[in-house]
């Protein structure tokens, strides 16, 4: 009888990571996670039947908690692993090779050992649900993994387990952490990285940059305020379609540029100093920002910027001379500006350099810039 059981617990496992080609993926969720940063790492819950294998979410066998202790399936996390897991009913024995690793125990027993050293863990291995359990800790002590355990009773409706490589100190970023718990909330995420998040409720697509409190994401017209001093969360219309700007006050202090086509939602690009103005042409976006604060190595780049999308990115690049500033005056006085065919017409001048202020002036003037490399030259107004 518990040869079958063992057999059916086996392929039912088997069953569920067949699947996760099918399943979610959080590298399809968080854009700034990959498939090889989830390579070798479980991430489940004690308040869900689910767990994310690799960064696929698949159906696991749930975490329980017990005297004060979390305790997690053996065979599960070792299957997970891609290990293989050996069950001798005749002493109760389980073993499991893993990599360069030789793991013994016994159900009923406190004892493992890895690789013939022993290790005497605070609570027996035992069987619930036809499933052997042991404490959480021990099985980075097996694997060679590190374990972490998150619980804010005020925020996490779901406390998360991340069993991971060492190396791998991406899978803490909070930001994921709480994709994750959106996950498991059934929640349906429509795009998020670092920055922020954007749902689905309803029909009604919800943002946030904190991750937890959502407001309506949708397109509102950007108007000037000189007695407000508006940095972020902030819309453009443009031919090509909007976009959306995004400040991260909180933490980085860079400025966001999201293309948003219905409900798909791309960055175009990251940078340190605000984006002020943007324009489409022939499917490239093209970008004014701003020196308010100064920017590091500003003689070595301009503040006119193309973004190309490439290969399901976008790539974005400087373009006209080094150390030219375009498109602002002295003054901070914005100019207008056109694109056609044979580049870009803007107002510019030399802004770095061992330049005197008349020889600066010198400098002013209306200039067109070409669409590939960092050229421009001076045209009659």
């Amino acid at each position: 009888m518990k040869i079958r059981i063992i057999v059916l617990l086996t392929l039912s496992l088997i069953l569920a990571f067949s699947q996760t080609a099918q399943a979610e993926n959080l590298s399809e969720h968080y854009n700034d996670i990959t498939e090889d940063d989830l390579n070798n790492s479980i991430i489940m819950s004690p308040e869900s039947s689910k767990a994310f294998v690799n960064g696929h979410m698949v159906s696991a066998v749930q975490p329980i908690k017990k005297d004060g202790r979390t305790l997690v399936p053996l065979r599960f996390i070792s299957e997970g692993f891609g290990a293989k897991v050996d069950f001798n009913p005749k002493n109760n024995t389980i073993t499991i090779k893993y990599s360069n690793k030789t793991i013994t125990l016994k159900i009923g027993s406190k004892a493992m050992s890895v690789n013939g050293q022993q290790i005497q863990m605070d609570v027996s291995a035992n069987l619930y649900n036809n499933s052997t359990y042991i404490p959480l800790r021990y099985i980075g002590e097996g694997f060679n993994k590190k374990v972490v355990y998150l619980k804010n009773e005020e925020i996490q409706p779901y406390s998360l387990i991340i069993i991971r490589n060492i190396d791998a100190s991406e899978l803490e970023n909070l930001n994921l952490v709480r994709i994750c718990e959106l996950l498991y909330q059934e929640k349906s995420i429509v795009y998020s990285d670092r920055f922020m998040a954007v749902i689905k409720e309803k029909g009604q697509l919800l943002y946030s940059n904190n991750f937890s409190d959502f407001e309506p994401f949708v397109y509102q017209e950007f108007v000037e305020d000189k007695n407000v001093i508006k940095l972020g969360d902030i819309w453009f219309k443009t031919d090509m379609g909007n976009f959306y700007m995004d400040y991260a006050y909180a933490t980085t202090g860079e400025f966001i540029l999201y293309y948003v086509d219905g409900q798909t939602i791309t960055r175009v690009a990251i940078e340190k100093a605000p984006i002020k103005t943007v324009k489409a042409y022939k499917n490239n976006v093209y970008y004014l920002t701003r020196y308010e604060r100064g920017v590091v190595n500003a003689h070595e780049t301009s503040n006119l910027k193309c973004a190309t999308f490439k290969n399901g990115h976008w790539v974005s690049d400087y373009l006209g001379k080094p150390g030219f500033y375009y498109g602002f005056d002295t003054l901070s006085n914005s100019y207008n500006w056109k694109i056609d065919d044979n580049g870009i017409y803007i107002f510019g001048y030399n802004r770095f350099g061992n330049l005197s202020s008349d020889e600066r002036k010198e400098t002013f003037g209306n200039y067109r810039i070409d669409f590939e490399g960092h050229n421009h030259e001076v045209v009659t107004p």
